[in-house]
């Protein structure tokens, strides 16, 4: 054997040698992440089941089913967990290059968070240790928020005009607008549900005075539509000993009134979204038609 074999050989060891240690230790640093995070293998296949189911359920326009299969957090809270408007319109879908910004300005008014050190709604999270309360609202109380006129012009308002906002204006608004179909279609078939307490708003210590995180047109459906996880935050509230309390609401005191307003919040909801649905954006730019294209 050859010189030039030789160092071409030792080349080749070192090179196989080298690949092994990056193996080795990214196959360490990912049982590290996984050791520190607490993921198990059972959760990350539950969210990859649930990634591929939801493409299904959002082609379907089944987001109530979707949201039945979404992996909750354990109890007591171990990690930290999220659910935002924008993990919900793009489950088991790869949305259009250079749409992340766009997605990221949704989460300022569409986030539930919780874990073992924060708590918070639409991006407005507070330690556990500054909270005095969390409040509670009836199921009626979170649909008299639940107001079409000028919703989607507030969508577009949090959304810079660059390629893909109409793509993701679409999205947010449909998704939004079922969520509300669901929820108020909840309280007209089961009048009970209407008075069924769900948390609302954190209270907590700001550096001057004192703040509130309070649900907002999209994580107000979503506690509401999903009581296991409302539960999870007054297990969590209760365990930490703070404060779980109703918190002021106006309510309809005739079950005639109360159906009849119910049924017009649901028209007007399914009303808007049929409107969006027929013409969902004429302004679109062409920009955004060559994203989806």
């Amino acid at each position: 054997m050859g010189m030039r074999d030789r160092l071409d050989q030792i080349k080749q060891r070192a090179q196989d040698a080298g690949k092994m240690v990056v193996d080795v230790g990214a196959e360490a640093a990912r049982d590290k992440r996984d050791a520190v995070t607490g993921y198990a293998r059972d959760k990350r296949d539950a969210a990859v089941d649930f990634a591929g189911e939801a493409k299904g359920a959002l082609r379907d326009g089944d987001v109530e089913e979707l949201l039945e299969r979404l992996p909750l957090p354990t109890a007591p809270v171990a990690e930290p967990w999220q659910w935002s408007l924008s993990k919900l319109i793009t489950a088991g879908e790869k949305p259009p290059t250079g749409t992340g910004l766009l997605l990221r300005q949704l989460d300022r008014f569409g986030t539930i968070d919780i874990g073992p050190e924060e708590v918070g709604f639409d991006g407005d999270t507070a330690k556990w240790g500054k909270v005095k309360a969390v409040r509670t609202r009836t199921l009626d109380g979170i649909i008299e928020k639940l107001s079409t006129d000028g919703f989607v012009e507030s969508i577009e308002t949090v959304l810079p005009p660059v390629p893909g906002r109409g793509w993701v204006a679409e999205k947010a608004t449909s998704a939004v607008f079922t969520l509300w179909a669901l929820v108020s279609e909840l309280a007209i078939k089961d009048p009970e549900a209407g008075r069924r307490q769900v948390v609302c708003e954190i209270e907590y210590k700001g550096w001057i005075r004192t703040k509130e995180a309070e649900t907002g047109f999209f994580t107000g459906p979503v506690m509401a539509l999903l009581p296991s996880l409302d539960q999870i935050f007054r297990d969590e509230a209760e365990r930490r000993g703070t404060v779980v309390e109703a918190a002021p609401s106006t309510s309809i005191e005739s079950a005639q009134q109360r159906a009849e307003w119910l049924r017009e919040k649901h028209a007007a909801i399914l009303a808007k979204r049929a409107a969006l649905e027929e013409n969902p954006d004429p302004d679109k730019s062409g920009q955004d038609r060559a994203l989806e294209s």
